[in-house]
């Protein structure tokens, strides 16, 4: 128990810089919840944290710089999928159906939706933009086109999708794509560069009322087909560099609804105002990953991968630099919110995600990496195994388990060096295969892990580096694991789904691809002083967190003024 707490003590100090401590003691002892001069009417909202705000509201931009509004408030998809329920809502689209062995599907749309400049949206958007997307393949980032054949409008309300080949899974890329407007977006040039500077949508929120690099402001799009909804007037988004910054402003009322990391967040956040002062993180299926890029030499040997693992103390990583807000990872790297889908004999499998230094040391020594008089690993040419970790500047949970990490591999002589950059930066490189090393997150969309596995072991994923893609960001692909999602593509036998999912967490385990290190928690927080009926555990109706595109506009439509 002494030597626990002697290794937290050392942490603490070399991990929690004396401006962080000196920060959050400020806000436990000295910050007033006082009021503010914003406007009660505007919801203020941080699902971004940027130091400036650039004006790119491109819904089909692979590059992740478009504003969090454009999914959330501007554009909107066919169907919502809500991840709580996994279920999908109607949207544009209103029902669909499949035909053909599952070859065609044709998607009935909503009638009378107009966009945002007053012109009639119909079955040709639709049509447009998947083929839009086909004419420019960097925008296809969901690799849609390596299944569909076709994409036609058969009448103003009926879209028809022909497939080339039987894919199901299919179903949740292209009804939450974001439609954008054919008689506008036909006259774009590049529409893979293109920042889209004044948009129009068919969302809640389309008019930009004021844009600055410190703040901007949507206001109503005024032919909105929810006739009723949104209560709200406008949204409003102010920039914030860091955690710190934005907890100040949450606690003082200058935001609304965010999702940020907040140390300690019952006593710096709730206690403050526990009336008004509220959070939820809200269960999810898939775990936070530590991506080691596999087009480095030194990470293409699973053995390495796994002494890597092995090294990671992520109890406490979790304790120390995400005060226990979460669960720890699971080897499937699914969480228990998912453990329907855990294999029955999963104890007997290789647990490669627990703390054993002496196993990491003699993997590393086994495969010829001995350590020189200095105790760091040396490679074939005598150089020290040195890698770079990549963090989001003012992303404090994210870089304080960084530099757990290096210090926990510091141990089996591996140097590795902490770098933070902004996020769009960040997640360019992450994207573009940039890195050595980088935490990240797995894509869980749909009602099952297929997406999850797919982001992760599949060669149809893997771009080359510099190019964008929009998962398997560490390069990774294993065609065994194609040949099994070959076979789900077709299927919709839940037990024959169920049997490919086990295949497919016994691929993981024995290749360890990524390296699950805890079970997601939906940050989110919500200052009600304002507006009520945000989702809570007690009100579930979606989750929480301002980053979930598309869902969000489930809460926008949802909230109330308070007092009425």
């Amino acid at each position: 128990m002494r030597n626990r707490l002697h290794q937290l003590s050392s942490i603490f100090v070399k991990v929690f810089s004396p401006t962080f401590i000196f920060f959050y003691s400020f806000l436990l002892f000295h910050c007033k919840n006082t009021p503010t001069d914003r406007d009660h009417n505007g919801l203020a909202v941080l699902a971004e944290l940027q130091s400036s705000w650039v004006r790119n509201f491109n819904p089909l931009s692979p590059s992740g710089l478009a504003r969090w509004a454009t999914s959330s408030g501007i554009y909107e998809p066919l169907f919502i999928y809500n991840s709580l329920s996994q279920d999908f809502i109607p949207w544009l689209g209103l029902k669909y159906s499949w035909s053909k062995n599952n070859k065609i599907l044709e998607i009935i749309l909503r009638s009378g939706v107009l966009w945002s400049d007053g012109k009639p949206f119909s079955a040709k958007d639709v049509s447009f933009t998947y083929n839009l997307v086909k004419k420019y393949p960097a925008l296809d980032t969901r690799d849609s086109w390596s299944y569909l054949d076709n994409v036609e409008a058969v009448d103003d309300t009926t879209v028809e999708f022909e497939f080339k080949r039987a894919y199901v899974p299919g179903f949740y890329d292209l009804v939450t794509r974001s439609i954008v407007p054919e008689h506008l977006w036909s006259e774009v040039n590049d529409p893979v560069k293109f920042s889209n500077p004044n948009p129009v949508g068919t969302g809640p929120f389309t008019e930009i009322i004021r844009f600055e690099k410190q703040i901007f402001e949507l206001g109503k799009n005024p032919y909105y087909w929810n006739r009723n909804k949104p209560i709200i007037e406008k949204l409003v988004f102010n920039a914030y560099s860091g955690n710190e910054a934005a907890t100040l402003a949450l606690i003082n009322g200058d935001l609304d609804w965010t999702g940020i990391f907040i140390p300690s967040i019952e006593r710096v956040f709730v206690q403050k105002d526990p009336e008004h002062h509220k959070y939820w993180f809200s269960p999810t299926g898939y775990s936070s990953y530590l991506y080691l890029n596999t087009t480095k030499p030194f990470f293409r040997d699973k053995n390495i991968r796994k002494a890597i693992s092995y090294a990671i103390d992520r109890e406490l990583m979790i304790e120390v630099g995400m005060y226990n807000y979460m669960a720890p990872a699971h080897v499937t790297g699914l969480s228990a919110h998912n453990e329907s889908w855990h294999p029955p004999d999963l104890e007997k499998k290789e647990n490669w995600v627990v703390y054993n230094l002496d196993l990491s040391n003699r993997l590393l020594d086994s495969l010829g990496f001995l350590k020189n008089d200095r105790g760091y690993r040396i490679s074939s040419d005598s150089s020290i195994l040195s890698f770079e970790i990549i963090c989001v500047s003012g992303w404090s949970d994210q870089i304080r388990s960084a530099q757990i990490l290096s210090s926990n591999l510091k141990k089996i002589g591996i140097d590795v060096k902490v770098q933070s950059f902004d996020f769009g930066t960040w997640i360019s490189r992450l994207q573009r295969g940039e890195f050595d090393m980088s935490f990240g997150w797995g894509d869980m969309g749909g009602t099952n892990p297929f997406r999850l596995f797919k982001g992760l072991m599949s060669f149809e994923n893997v771009k080359p580096v510099g190019e964008i893609a929009d998962v398997n960001w560490h390069r990774f692909g294993l065609s065994s694991a194609d040949s099994l999602f070959s076979v789900f593509e077709e299927i919709s036998d839940p037990d024959r789904i169920k049997s490919i999912i086990f295949q497919l967490q016994d691929l993981f385990i024995e290749h360890a691809p990524a390296l699950p290190i805890n079970a997601v928690a939906n940050y989110a927080q919500c200052n009600t002083k304002y507006f009520t009926n945000f989702p809570s555990e007690d009100n579930p109706y979606t989750v929480l967190a301002p980053y979930s595109s598309h869902a969000n506009l489930l809460v926008l439509l949802n909230l109330k003024k308070r007092g009425k």
